[in-house]
Parts: structure tokens; sequence; C-alpha cells
């Protein structure tokens, strides 16, 4: 069977990269384990015809969920920026009235 979800995993950490927001070094471990779990996840299709385990697929799910928030990174960094110019402006307009 393909590895379906190394595939799609290793794009996605390369879309990441392209885009600075991943950091191999600083995300290693994270890395490190969503690869694992994803070779884990193709193994267990393969290998067994219900396909992985609830446990291991909750697993997995949870290692995503934390890449995605370093995917995110930009993005809330970018929010933060406009949070706080937002609050000048507010401010800044009390002040002067």
């Amino acid at each position: 069977m393909d590895e379906l979800q190394r595939d799609a995993l290793e794009r996605t950490i390369l879309a990441g990269v392209r885009r600075g927001v991943l950091k191999l070094e600083e995300d290693a471990a994270l890395l490190a384990l969503c690869r694992m779990l994803a070779d884990q996840m193709d193994n267990e299709a393969a290998d067994n015809d219900e396909g992985p385990s609830t446990r291991l697929s909750a697993a997995y799910l949870s290692a995503l969920k934390d890449l995605q928030r370093a995917l995110g990174r930009e993005k809330e960094k970018s929010q933060k920026g406009s949070k706080l110019a937002h609050l000048r402006a507010v401010h800044s307009v009390k002040d002067a009235g």
C-alpha cells in the first residue's frame, strides 16, 4: 500500500519550512514524532484489514494538531501585531477626546 500518511506529512512539513514557520532544529522532536506516527499509521493500514487502532489514530491526530499550531505561528504573530495596533488606535482616540 502507498505510504499515504507519510507522504502527506512530508508535503505539509515542506510547505511549513518553505513558509519559514517550521524550523527543522527547533521543531525536531515534534517532526520526529509525527513521522514515526505517520509510518505506524501506514504500516497498520497495510498490515491490518481494519486499519490503524483507535489509540494510534488518536495519537497521530494529536500530533498533527500540535503540528498545525506550529504551522500557525506566522498567523499568530500577525494577529498579535494587529491587535496591538488596534489597542493603540483605541487609546489614542480616547486620549485625544
